[in-house]
Parts: structure tokens; C-alpha cells; sequence
């Protein structure tokens, strides 16, 4: 069942926070814009993070182990007992054959105009080999080499290539950043807390007559709290909602002339802003900070008995 004292209790911290920004909306407008700067920077660095993963969840997609069988026209009970042994492995998904014959025609396909060069060829330099195809859970840099060790060690098999070279340096540039942003948004978000306690501490010193006359007749510690509370919450939330909508201004205003810086960065992974999980958790974590900015402030204001 409501509780409409509550409810009633609630409406009217409400309104004494939102009566709090109207007599001060110059503090009010200097603390959203500090935050929403702040959050601006976050949320640029989150968001290329975020495409950085796409790249690499694309090129995981499209992650293809080739293990290359030594020189000759392999046997066909060796081609066999190849396929079953790494269609066995738990991380595979897929095992394809391919002839020196098919490795010759797609080499041809790919040179296109220039495949003359190949006519004057003897024999087929080319070596026989399986194009091995990973489940979503296993390509990672870890899993990927964890399949290649277990291909190498097949009688038959020359050499294992997967382009690891570029998979994990991309990687770890990828998990630097992480590291690099967590220190620096934990920072970040501590300042930004400071910057909200500091403007709640200036309503409460404005208001000082208010609460004084609240605690004298009983008024409780939540109570005179709350709309301080909800001052920082919406500071936040606004802070942040004016943050998101910069970034996406300037998202989408610079896509267009960075087509080809954007491509270089990402191959063919599409650019893409924040879905709406990532615009709420973030408007969330601007409200989060706007109230533990109040707490910081507000911690001396002691309940009543």
C-alpha cells in the first residue's frame, strides 16, 4: 500500500529543491556546466573504447586459423584424420579442406589483371590447407593461441598463421586504455563529486535560516536532506544529459569529413554511438555523482533522535 505521507513528504522535498535552483541558478548553471564538461571527456574516451571493441569483435568474426600442411599432395586418410582431430576440438566451429588446386584458383581471383605472372609456373607451389573457424567464446587472443598450439602439434602440419600479430597488439592497446581510463575517470568522477558538493554546500549555507527553523520543529535529518539530494541528482542528470548531447553533436558533425581517419582506426567495423543502456547508465551515473556530491557535503547534519 502508498504511503501518501510519504508521497506528500517527497513532493515537498521536491519542490524546496527545485525552489533551491531557482534562487540560485547562476551556482546551479556553473556546477552543470563543470560536470557536463567533465562527463563530456568520459564519455568520449567510453565511447572510442566501446568502437575499439567492435573491431575487435568484428575481426573475431572474421578470425580464420589457417594450419598449413607440409609440402606435397597430402594423403586422403591423412586429410581425414586431420579434419575429425581439429573438428574435435571443443573451441572449433567449423573445419574447411583446401586443395593445393583451390589455394592456386583463389590466389588467381585475387591477383585479378596480374595472374599472368602465374602461367609460367611448373608446379604448384602452394601447400594443401585447413581454415579452422572458432566459436564467439573462444576468439580471444588467449583462445585463438590456445587452438593454435593444438593445431601445431598434429603430425602433418607445417605452420599455424592467424594474423596474431595484429589481433593482439590491437588487444593490448585495447586493455591499456581500460587500465588508463579506469584511473582516469575514477579521478574524474571524484572532482566532479567535490564540484557538486561545493555548490550544495553554498545552498546550505544560503538556506541555513530554513533548516534551522526546520530542526526546531522537528523535522528529521532525511527529511531536510532530501531536497539537497535531489538538487545534486538533477545537477547530474543534467550535467550529463548536456555532455551526451555535445558528444553526439560532435559525433556526428566530424564522422562525415574523418571517413577516412575513422577507417584506418576501425577497418570495416562501422562507427556507432551509444545505444540507449549506455545513455541511461550514464545519465545514472551523473545523478549517482550529483548525490554522493550532496552526502560528501551534507555529512554533518545529524539525524534526530
Amino acid at each position: 500500500m502508498i504511503d501518501v505521507r510519504s508521497l506528500r513528504r517527497l513532493g515537498t522535498s521536491m519542490r524546496d529543491g527545485l525552489r533551491g535552483l531557482r534562487q540560485a541558478p547562476l551556482v546551479f548553471l556553473m556546477s552543470v556546466s563543470t560536470m557536463a564538461a567533465g562527463l563530456l571527456m568520459l564519455s568520449a574516451y567510453l565511447l572510442v573504447v566501446q568502437n575499439m571493441r567492435t573491431v575487435l569483435e568484428t575481426a573475431g568474426a572474421d578470425l580464420t586459423l589457417v594450419a598449413f600442411l607440409t609440402p606435397g599432395e597430402p594423403d586422403e586418410a591423412v586429410v581425414a584424420d586431420l579434419a575429425a582431430r581439429f573438428g574435435g576440438i571443443d573451441s572449433v566451429d567449423s573445419v574447411t579442406f583446401v586443395s593445393r588446386e583451390r589455394a592456386l584458383s583463389r590466389l588467381r581471383e585475387d591477383l585479378g589483371s596480374e595472374a599472368t605472372i602465374l602461367e609460367d609456373m611448373r608446379e604448384n607451389p602452394l601447400p594443401a590447407s585447413f581454415e579452422i573457424q572458432l566459436i564467439p567464446e573462444a576468439r580471444t587472443p588467449e583462445g585463438v593461441r590456445r587452438v593454435a598450439s593444438r593445431l601445431a602439434e598434429a603430425d602433418g602440419v607445417d605452420d599455424v598463421r592467424y594474423g596474431e600479430a595484429w589481433v593482439e597488439g590491437y588487444a593490448r592497446v585495447l586493455r591499456a586504455l581500460e587500465w588508463i581510463g579506469a584511473g582516469f575517470g575514477g579521478c574524474l568522477m571524484l572532482v566532479l563529486a567535490v564540484i557538486v558538493a561545493g555548490t550544495v554546500r553554498l545552498a546550505v549555507y544560503a538556506r541555513s535560516d530554513e533548516i534551522q527553523i526546520q530542526r526546531l520543529v522537528g523535522a528529521g535529518g532525511l527529511f531536510v536532506r532530501l531536497p539537497f539530494y535531489l538538487e545534486g541528482a538533477l545537477q547530474g542528470a543534467t550535467g550529463a544529459g548536456t555532455a551526451l548531447l555535445l558528444l553526439w553533436l560532435a559525433f556526428s558533425s566530424a564522422l562525415p569529413s574523418a571517413g577516412e581517419a575513422v577507417q584506418l582506426l576501425l577497418g570495416r567495423a562501422a562507427p556507432s554511438f551509444f545505444g540507449v543502456t549506455e545513455i541511461i547508465a550514464l545519465i545514472l551515473l551523473g545523478a549517482g555523482l550529483g548525490v554522493g556530491g550532496s552526502v560528501l557535503s551534507l555529512v554533518y547534519i545529524e539525524e534526530s533522535p
